[in-house]
């Protein structure tokens, strides 16, 4: 492969791979991987984007290529889809060389998330937390709801940093939640058990996929749609069997 395409390539590779890996949308991948492969000197740029791939082919002046990357691992982190985009403006608007961008892309795609594992522990909490508030909860079921989200948090950490079976962090998460929702009304008969588990399960609800399926099978990418529909069904059903199992080895 010609060198200036090799470039290209390797830049417009980047770009999406990042974006995918941090939960854009599919026409946000192809589009910037466009406005990327453009600004770098190309004179045609075609991506086609799926959950766990990429193919791109790029043509230049001095030839055309075609190649493709999967995806295996994706998380949520909006902040590195921002930083591409802007990224991608500034190249489109020569604002940034080829090269500077390609070393600000690897710099985007190895940082660490902005906020450290108290923050994010807390954070989910409070979104427990608000759960409860607007169900008209008490204190005492408030503080829970609080303290089961955050321990959920912190469960996903520890998942994390093992290549386990897909979904068993959510399954995990919701199971715990229920035992601590069960332990509290022990403690205290007057707390809603239901109240502490379903708060304490709002961390765990796949809305960026249901809202990205969505949006992609609105925007006609109808194979991307359905991928991301389907993995946000699993992740709810491995939430339920969570809930589920807990409640009945509960009550038999």
């Amino acid at each position: 492969m010609e060198p200036k395409l090799r470039e290209i390539m390797s830049i417009t590779l980047l770009a999406g791979e990042v974006l995918l890996r941090n939960g854009a949308e599919t026409y946000r991948v192809e589009e910037t991987m466009e406005h990327v492969g453009l600004a770098c000197g190309a004179q045609r740029v075609e991506a086609f984007v799926i959950p766990t791939g990429i193919i791109v082919t790029i043509s230049t002046e001095h030839g055309e290529a075609t190649l493709c990357t999967r995806v295996k691992e994706r998380t949520i982190n909006l902040s590195r889809v921002v930083k591409v985009n802007e990224l991608s403006r500034r190249l489109s608007d020569r604002r940034l060389a080829p090269e500077q961008a390609r070393h600000l892309l690897e710099r985007v795609a190895r940082g660490r998330t902005e906020f450290n594992l108290g923050v994010l522990i807390v954070a989910s909490g409070v979104v427990g937390a608000s759960y409860a508030v607007s169900q008209n909860a008490t204190f005492w079921e408030i503080t829970p709801a609080f303290l089961a989200a955050m321990f959920i948090r912190y469960i996903a950490h520890l998942v994390s940093h093992f290549r386990m079976v897909r979904f068993l962090f959510e399954f995990l998460g919701a199971a715990s939640a229920a035992l601590i929702g069960i332990a509290a009304h022990q403690v205290m008969p007057e707390i809603n058990r239901d109240i502490v588990i379903v708060a304490a399960l709002m961390p765990l609800v796949p809305g960026v996929a249901i809202t990205n399926s969505i949006r992609d099978v609105i925007a006609g990418d109808l194979l991307a749609g359905i991928s991301r529909a389907l993995e946000g069904i699993l992740t709810a059903s491995a939430i339920a069997m969570g809930v589920g199992l807990i409640l009945t080895i509960w009550r038999g």
